[in-house]
């Protein structure tokens, strides 16, 4: 009896114990949940504080903001002037932005609506919903599923006509798609590179599979449902909508000078909607409970998971990667799905936190830079949900493996077929460099990052969450990194031809060089009249030459400089006149050759003097292969 009713007494104090262990536990989880519910709801100062610090520091008239938590609109916002001179204020409701590339999740949205119906295979090949052909450059046909992870294998386009300025339209969807067809560089599904094009392909298949145009198929099965009052992919707006459009500004003789409306109708799919803040609300709702809002759907719940579910990644080991059109990112452990999106007047970003049942918009009218949206997302989950860096220790022995991740990467989303391609020149590389501290010193990208090596070929940030992995897709050493914060751009190991030291310092030395020619020839012009016949043909041949490289060298980067972004609107005449100077140039240094082996004939000058022009024949030489590999000989604009 003693014994019983001491393990009854026991067991009522482990009972009481454990109830009180419970209570406890039970009390710090809701502690934790109502200080990060108190946190979200009180997210209007820190936004505030946020949002008006970058329009200062970064020059910004225009903000508009909008957080949606748990099925609700938690927060919505307009900053700043949405017409300077009228002085009218932004309005989270109303106030029309453009999204630029956020555009896509509509598409990628109506795609699966399709596919939802069982009218579209995702794995078929698209040319069977054309009326024209991709071409067939490989084995592997390219299917909806490449397109909507970014792996059609494309190359990137846009010279001369992606964006166009109101009045200005550029051809309609169907055509444009028919004339801007980019050349296939990879094989589908083998590398993630970014494409407008491939999206507005999508669009393209939407309507003629929908038999309704692409914008009047958005707006009937997405912004109707949704609600969405203020948002269209009309170009130009209505006269209605466009009293709620935002004015784009850029700064000119010090003060913001008001520019025309950007047109993307012959990509619209890819990056033409305007919407306000609150309408992407209902978009990020309808998406956080799985396509349904207020009680109208937009996707089936299995379709909409599958949207959502991982379909892409660099590396099995990332948390990140393409879903069917949404970006997978890893924000401080949270999987967040989204999308942002740039014009030249306008940068956005959206970010879905199904976990969280979180979603986050942001756009900025900005023609400074894109930097304010890249940071805003990643700011609020520093502030609301951090997550402290573990401490990693670089491995002793990396040194005997780090040259193989060393060089410099380029990329894929680039031109290769067309000029475009030459304004690569004055692009930057990626450049990994292995340091004294056994990690990888990584430049181009952001500022200057160490990583340290985690697995095999995988590699971490050493003061941040940034991972990148390293990719042997021939099996003969290293060729391809990815970020994983870019799941949709991978790299590769920059070609020979386009590394600084063949793009930029070689002829940078051959233009002084040419140019010391000339001035030579300035001050010996007398002494060269009386020169012999053949000496002097190649002395004025050289002259000429050089004169014609100068010329046509300072003038297109002139040109391409003066114009910058407005060289998507349009090629203007004066860069198809500058073509011809190449053309001269090369025709020039044929005949600086022909003088050249014509003295040597004769053998009436020095060896000096057969070393100083051999030099400068081959570098006129070398700028001719240099315009032919820059696509700058001729007119192949697109």
């Amino acid at each position: 009896m003693q014994v019983h009713q001491k393990i009854s007494s026991g067991a009522q104090f482990f009972a009481l114990c454990s109830l009180l262990l419970i209570t406890l536990l039970f009390s710090i989880l809701t502690s934790a949940q109502a200080s990060a519910q108190e946190q979200l709801e009180n997210i209007d100062t820190y936004i505030d504080g946020t949002i008006e610090a970058q329009m200062i520091l970064e020059d910004i008239p225009a903000v508009t903001v909008s957080v949606v938590k748990d099925g609700e609109l938690l927060f919505s916002k307009g900053y700043g002037l949405a017409d300077i001179e009228e002085q009218e204020p932004v309005s989270a409701e109303t106030s029309l932005f453009r999204i630029g590339s956020t555009s896509k999740l509509f598409t990628w949205t109506a795609v699966m609506q399709l596919h939802e119906k069982g009218q579209l295979d995702l794995d078929a090949d698209v040319n069977q919903y054309l009326d024209f052909e991709i071409p067939a450059t490989y084995e592997q046909p390219i299917t909806l599923r490449h397109i909507l992870s970014h792996t059609a294998g494309f190359e990137d386009g846009g010279l001369g006509y992606l964006i166009h300025y109101f009045p200005d339209k550029g051809p309609e969807l169907a055509d444009a798609m028919k004339m801007y067809i980019p050349t296939r560089v990879n094989p589908p599904g083998e590398v993630s590179s970014y494409s407008n094009y491939a999206t507005a392909l999508a669009g393209l298949i939407v309507q003629n599979v929908s038999g309704t145009q692409f914008n009047q198929y958005v707006e009937e099965n997405i912004f109707a449902p949704l609600n969405m009052k203020y948002a269209s992919f009309n170009e130009p707006l209505s006269d209605s909508m466009n009293e709620h459009m935002v004015k784009g500004y850029t700064r000119e003789m010090g003060k913001f000078a008001e520019q025309p409306f950007e047109m993307i109708n012959a990509f619209g799919p890819a990056g033409g909607a305007s919407a306000s803040a609150d309408a992407m609300a209902k978009f990020m709702i309808a998406h956080l409970n799985n396509g349904e809002f207020n009680g109208n759907r937009i996707l089936q719940k299995e379709t909409a998971e599958q949207m959502h579910s991982l379909l892409f990644t660099a590396d099995e080991r990332f948390s990140g990667g393409m879903a069917h059109g949404f970006y997978v990112s890893d924000y401080n452990g949270h999987r967040v799905i989204g999308h942002g999106g740039d014009t030249m007047q306008f940068h956005t970003d959206l970010a879905i936190d199904k976990d969280q049942n979180l979603g986050i918009f942001v756009s900025y009218m900005s023609t400074v830079s894109n930097a304010a949206r890249n940071n805003f997302v990643k700011q609020i989950y520093d502030h609301y949900f951090p997550q402290p860096l573990k401490q990693l220790k670089p491995p002793s022995d990396f040194a005997e493996r780090a040259d193989k991740y060393a060089g410099s990467y380029t990329f894929w989303r680039r031109n290769i077929s067309s000029i475009e391609k030459a304004l690569g020149i004055m692009g930057g590389t990626i450049d990994v460099v292995p340091t004294e501290d056994n990690t990888l010193m990584v430049t181009g990208l952001y500022h200057p990052r160490q990583f340290v090596e985690v697995d095999d070929n995988l590699f971490r940030q050493v003061d941040g969450d940034e991972q990148i992995t390293f990719v042997s897709r021939s099996g003969d050493g290293i060729d391809t990194l990815y970020f994983e914060s870019f799941p949709f751009m991978g790299m590769e190991r920059t070609p020979t031809f386009e590394t600084g030291l063949f793009k930029l310092l070689l002829p940078t030395f051959i233009l002084l060089l040419f140019l010391q020619v000339v001035i030579s020839w300035f001050y010996k012009r007398k002494h060269y009249k009386t020169l012999p016949s053949a000496n002097r043909s190649l002395v004025y041949s050289a002259l000429w030459m050089s004169l014609s490289h100068l010329v046509a060298v300072i003038l297109l980067v002139g040109i391409v400089l003066g114009y910058q972004d407005a060289l998507y609107s349009g090629i203007p005449f004066i860069l198809k006149a500058a073509l011809v100077l190449p053309i001269i140039a090369v025709l020039l240094t044929l005949f600086s050759i022909y003088t050249y082996v014509k003295r040597i004939k004769t053998g009436e000058a020095s060896t000096l003097s057969h070393i100083y022009y051999s030099v400068v024949i081959l570098a006129g030489v070398y700028m001719a292969v240099y315009y032919y590999y820059w696509n700058i000989l001729g007119w192949n604009y697109y």
